[in-house]
């Protein structure tokens, strides 16, 4: 099966210890809120405030890692026997970037979090097709914030430590003039590799692209 969608708006970003997020405090104003943000429900923040086309509706979320800094924080307090924190066990699970980010834009829609490894970004992009045949505009997003203590004694292929990229789309009857492959940026985690590939081609024409179930 194969179904064609329109990028209407696409964003990204990438850092090598970590992404920018300059638009932070004008988009939370909030500082208590703000401060509970994890590093990946800024980025996504950070994405949706440069999208067009897209305020509130479904969303497709994936990760391969999920929020592996304040995981890594539960398990060395396990280790050295020391009180959990109680905001790290609330955000260590896969959705919380996506779930902040429904609640600053009181987002009520359905969000489908998912984690396929090196194949993450081409099972959101899957899911995203199938769920846009009903005629709704989605965001797809894909993250990974890797920057944690100790990182550089295990990583040895990826030079961008933090990364996330988003695309709005739709269904559409018009022909496909893009088809899904890896980006050519080097040192990026493939679990993001064809949505950064997507979005990179968008900066450049208006895409159609083919998804293959």
């Amino acid at each position: 099966m194969r179904i064609n969608l329109e990028i209407l708006s696409s964003a990204y970003l990438l850092g090598e210890s970590s992404a920018p997020t300059p638009r932070i405090k004008e988009l939370v104003p909030n500082m208590m809120l703000r401060r509970r943000l994890t590093p990946a429900s800024k980025l996504l923040v950070e994405l949706l405030g440069s999208l067009e086309e897209f305020e509130k509706g479904r969303i497709v979320c994936g990760s391969a890692y999920g929020e592996l800094g304040v995981t890594a924080s539960l398990l060395e307090s396990i280790k050295e026997e020391t009180a959990l924190s109680p905001s790290d066990f609330q955000n260590s699970v896969y959705n919380t970037a996506v779930s902040y980010l429904s609640i600053l834009t009181h987002n009520q829609s359905e969000i489908l979090t998912l984690s396929s490894g090196d194949k993450t970004a081409r099972a959101v992009l899957k899911a995203g097709a199938l769920k846009a045949l009903d005629g709704d505009v989605l965001l797809l997003v894909c993250f990974e914030t890797l920057n944690m203590p100790r990182i550089a004694e295990v990583n040895r292929c990826i030079d961008y430590l933090e990364s996330a990229v988003a695309l709005v789309v739709r269904h559409t009857s018009m022909e496909a003039n893009l088809r899904v492959e890896q980006s050519a940026t080097k040192g990026i985690p493939a679990s993001i590799s064809e949505m950064l590939f997507l979005a990179q081609e968008a900066e450049k024409k208006a895409c159609v692209v083919e998804v293959v179930l």
